[in-house]
């Protein structure tokens, strides 16, 4: 995924080296972001569940728990990215962030609909908007907020993230020609043109706007000691979880979905208790996730300044230093092995050549249960790992502005 670099001004520690340097606690919890989303990707070409596996009902709970890890990712990114941009705000001027900001999502924007496209699909087929659109159109709706008071910009997501579910009883087929614009901000399905589909569209953009402008209001949390910003992030994570609870238990304000339900067993019970919708997301789900990310982000931090799993949180950095460049080469390879592995198999190979497919379809018999699933995950992680140490130290030696955009 695209960030911003995750650094820290005019600390004692930056000033006996004459420069800036990263917080490796946002690089160590990015990259194993990144690592926990190619679980999602993989499962997405080679599972053999036809099912949706986040379905209470008829999925199980090693399959829903390898789809649930993952909905951590989306938010993690975007909060961290907001972060990202008020570290730089705090050494570069607003007008520098704000041009930066509006042209990396331009940027990111165009790779999405055009790169990224032809990693899921092989093909030219519709324009798939995802994760990168969302992230960009987000980065260019931050270039305007930065130029606020930090408290109207948190003030600004808090709106959005607490508020964008009173909106669910408004559809963009009510609206005529309103239809497309409604569905970019908070529906998902095909953009139409005179009823003619031409973009898939999976990522809203409510209220994922506002969770990158409370990543934002994040920031000056990062600046305090790691003992501070400890307690502060388990606060948070603590709380958020708590709502969470408390709305699912309730019934409460805040998921479209049909609730939390008590069905036939424990799991499945657990399993609805847990069932949030993702797209568009809605408060329970950001609730429950960001909560994660923040107790997660204290933990990591500590484990940082403990010195402590120094091999595990070195291997991790590597990609949360080069979320994008992992991101591009993860779909490229994951869907080449499923197309090598449907040719030598005799399956139906075509069928990872179709536009769109990968979203919207399942091959019939193909697929693996969940073991081989984790085997080729680790596979992909594994193999992509020297080139993105390559790449990342590529970014250390040589600030270039154009690798920014990488």
């Amino acid at each position: 995924m695209a960030s911003t670099a995750s650094v820290l001004p005019n600390t004692s520690v930056a000033a006996s080296l004459g420069r800036s340097y990263r917080i490796q606690s946002l690089d160590v919890l990015r990259g194993l972001l990144m690592v926990l989303m190619a679980i999602d990707h993989t499962r997405d070409f080679f599972s053999s569940a036809p099912i949706d596996p986040a379905d209470p009902v008829h999925s199980w709970p090693a399959l829903f728990a390898t789809r649930w890890i993952t909905h951590l990712c989306a938010p993690g990114f975007i909060l961290l990215a907001g972060a990202s941009v008020y570290l730089q705000r705090q050494r570069k001027s607003a007008a520098t962030v704000s041009r930066s900001l509006l042209l990396r999502g331009l940027w990111l924007i165009f790779l999405e609909i055009t790169l990224v496209t032809l990693g899921w699909s092989f093909n030219f087929g519709l324009p798939i908007l995802q994760v990168i659109w969302v992230i960009g159109a987000s980065m260019i709706v931050l270039a305007g907020l930065l130029w606020l008071p930090l408290p109207a910009v948190g003030l600004f997501g808090a709106v959005v993230i607490f508020g964008h579910d009173l909106l669910d009883g408004i559809h963009a087929d009510t609206l005529g020609r309103w239809k497309d614009v409604w569905e970019l901000l908070h529906e998902r399905g095909f953009l139409t043109y005179h009823h003619h589909p031409f973009a898939l569209y999976g990522y809203p953009l409510l209220p994922w706007v506002g969770v990158m402008a409370l990543g934002y209001c994040l920031g000056p949390v990062l600046l305090r000691s790691a003992a501070q910003r400890q307690r502060w992030c388990v606060a948070m994570g603590a709380a958020s979880l708590m709502l969470f609870a408390v709305l699912r238990l309730l019934h409460g304000y805040g998921d479209p979905g049909d609730g939390f339900q008590h069905l036939g067993s424990a799991s499945h019970t657990v399993m609805s208790f847990l069932s949030v919708q993702k797209y568009p997301p809605s408060l329970h789900y950001l609730l429950a996730t960001l909560g994660v990310v923040l107790l997660l982000f204290a933990l990591i931090d500590r484990v940082v300044e403990e010195a402590k799993l120094s091999k595990l949180r070195g291997f991790l950095e590597v990609f949360g230093k080069v979320p994008f460049f992992f991101y591009i080469l993860h779909i490229f390879l994951i869907h080449a092995a499923a197309l090598v592995v449907a040719y030598t198999t005799k399956a139906n190979w075509r069928f990872w050549i179709t536009p769109d497919v990968v979203f919207t379809s399942h091959l019939d018999d193909w697929g693996f249960g969940l073991p081989v699933v984790y085997l080729i995950w680790i596979a992909v992680v594994l193999v992509l790992y020297p080139a993105c140490l390559w790449f990342s130290r590529v970014k250390d030696r040589n600030r270039s502005w154009w690798l920014a955009y990488l």
